[in-house]
């Protein structure tokens, strides 16, 4: 709920399928707002990137692409994990959120770090990366696997191909009998996505469209976060994508205004799964990583 609320990264970087450019159906809006919801969003996951990016063997001195780099929380992993001898180059259509991770890049000290306005299709052939990565990039491209083969094509011989993303249905974020404004609050997200046309179950995709891509067998690993009580950060953090995606709920009919009631909707969430000793948890990130050659 990204890097796709629910994660994505505002105003992403393009996709490019077979035949030529194509653009991306990004469900949630662009804006300060969305864009600190996704940085929100990011305290919950990040940890699970770096994880996979450890796993794939993502190390000091490489030069690695993130795709979708919005305000830069994925790069900005990347580029402690390759150190000042490597290289990390974001690369996003979205010049206002670039404009806050170059400013996070510098806070931290991170020459090796660098952003780029623009589309996928905009990378010179020559470019070539030791790992392209990317977090809740491809659920709303028209073609991820045909995106993932050309982002292949900028690997040097044995690079790695690592992304996450969500399985955004409500069955992976639990339905909890006791709890029935939660159980709406994920239709209502689950919904929204798929009324924009995204891959709500894109994380179970992911094997899949790797494949497709023409890239070996992936490495998998699931996880996700729960939590509950009076004091858990992520009644706000479902609160806040529901009121990124509420125009698409109200247009596909999910609900009225009155019934999600948008501005005390954290608190009674937090009321309701405090009242039942519950628990929430967010949805399912499904990471994935390739060697090529």
């Amino acid at each position: 709920m990204g890097s796709t609320g629910i994660g994505t990264q505002p105003g992403r970087a393009t996709g490019t399928a077979a035949g030529g450019r194509a653009q991306l159906a990004y469900p949630l809006p662009d804006g300060s707002a969305e864009t600190e919801r996704l940085i929100r969003q990011s305290a919950f996951i990040n940890a699970f990137t770096r994880a996979l990016f450890a796993e794939a063997g993502i190390a000091p001195g490489m030069r690695v692409l993130d795709v979708g780099s919005g305000a830069g929380d994925v790069a900005l992993i990347a580029a402690d994990m390759v150190g000042p001898g490597g290289e990390v180059v974001g690369i996003d259509r979205n010049g206002a959120a670039l404009a806050l991770a170059r400013a996070r890049a510098a806070t931290v000290g991170f020459a090796h770090l660098t952003f780029r306005e623009g589309d996928l299709a905009d990378l010179a052939p020559e470019w070539t990366f030791d790992a392209v990565v990317g977090r809740l990039e491809l659920l709303s491209m028209p073609d991820p696997a045909a995106t993932l083969r050309a982002l292949a094509g900028h690997l040097r011989r044995g690079g790695v191909v690592a992304f996450g993303e969500y399985n955004i249905t409500p069955g992976p974020m639990r339905d909890p009998p006791a709890m029935p404004l939660t159980k709406k609050l994920f239709g209502w997200i689950d919904g929204a996505f798929r009324h924009a046309g995204a891959e709500t179950r894109m994380g179970d995709r992911l094997f899949l469209t790797f494949r497709k891509a023409g890239l070996p067998f992936p490495t998998l690993s699931l996880m996700s976060h729960m939590g509950g009580g009076p004091d858990w950060d992520g009644y706000a953090y479902a609160a806040a994508t529901v009121r990124s995606l509420l125009p698409l709920v109200l247009k596909a009919g999910l609900a009225s205004e009155a019934e999600i009631g948008i501005d005390t909707l954290e608190e009674r969430l937090r009321a309701e799964t405090t009242a039942a000793n519950g628990v929430i948890r967010l949805p399912e990130l499904v990471n994935a990583w390739a060697r090529v050659g």
